[in-house]
């Protein structure tokens, strides 16, 4: 993967094309060199088995890097569509622009486990496909997966924090305000929340002295 991750961001999931077309050109040309090399005379078919086979390896090498450089990831803040040999070509899917991901697979492609892709985003790229890719239903399930942890993360962040507990009422060290009915403190002479004076608080009766009192005589 050549596209640079953020600070925070991880790989979830990368996915290629299928090595369906590399099968079919390996499998075509195998079975046109033999036939060439029987029923060709002996030293020209040596010749062109040869040279064919230098450039079947060639072919090969050359798809199996453009597939190796065709990759789709999903990280834990986007999809990644990237491909190019020399060059990059990089197309993003933020998570939450994401609305849908449709997956269509032939029969062919349900057996050998390939699909069609298309990711539809509320942004102007509109519709992002890919033609058989490998896995389609599990990457598909990786986006919706990644794309709810991040719109949990999300609101995580925006949610504001929870209110200060209220103060309690403590007879002797706070009481309520006659006035707005706000907790402050007993000695108080002026409300801090209305702003308005205070009636002295009433004194508490005396508690009764448990000391037995002395004998009369």
């Amino acid at each position: 993967m050549r596209t640079r991750l953020r600070e925070t961001e991880h790989v979830m999931m990368v996915s290629k094309k299928h090595p369906l077309n590399i099968i079919v050109v390996v499998t075509v040309t195998t079975i046109f060199f033999v036939l060439f090399f029987v029923f060709l005379p002996y030293g020209a078919a040596r010749w062109i088995f040869g040279l064919g086979f230098l450039g079947l390896a060639a072919a090969v090498a050359i798809m199996f890097w453009v597939r190796q450089r065709d990759i789709w990831v999903v990280t834990t803040q986007r999809v990644i569509d990237e491909r190019g040999i020399f060059s990059l070509y990089s197309m993003e899917s933020p998570l939450d622009k994401i609305t849908n991901v449709s997956v269509s697979q032939s029969v062919l492609g349900r057996i050998l486990g390939y699909g069609l892709v298309q990711i539809q985003t509320a942004g102007e790229a509109g519709v992002t496909e890919e033609a058989k890719i490998m896995h389609p239903r599990a990457f598909r399930e990786m986006i919706f997966e990644q794309r709810e942890h991040y719109s949990e993360q999300m609101t995580a962040r925006t949610r504001p924090d929870s209110p200060p507990a209220e103060p309690k009422l403590i007879p002797g060290v706070t009481r309520e305000c006659p006035f707005c009915a706000e907790i402050i403190k007993a000695k108080a002479k002026v409300c801090r929340f209305c702003n308005r004076e205070l009636p002295a608080e009433p004194a508490q009766e005396d508690a009764p002295s448990s000391e037995p009192s002395g004998r009369e005589e």
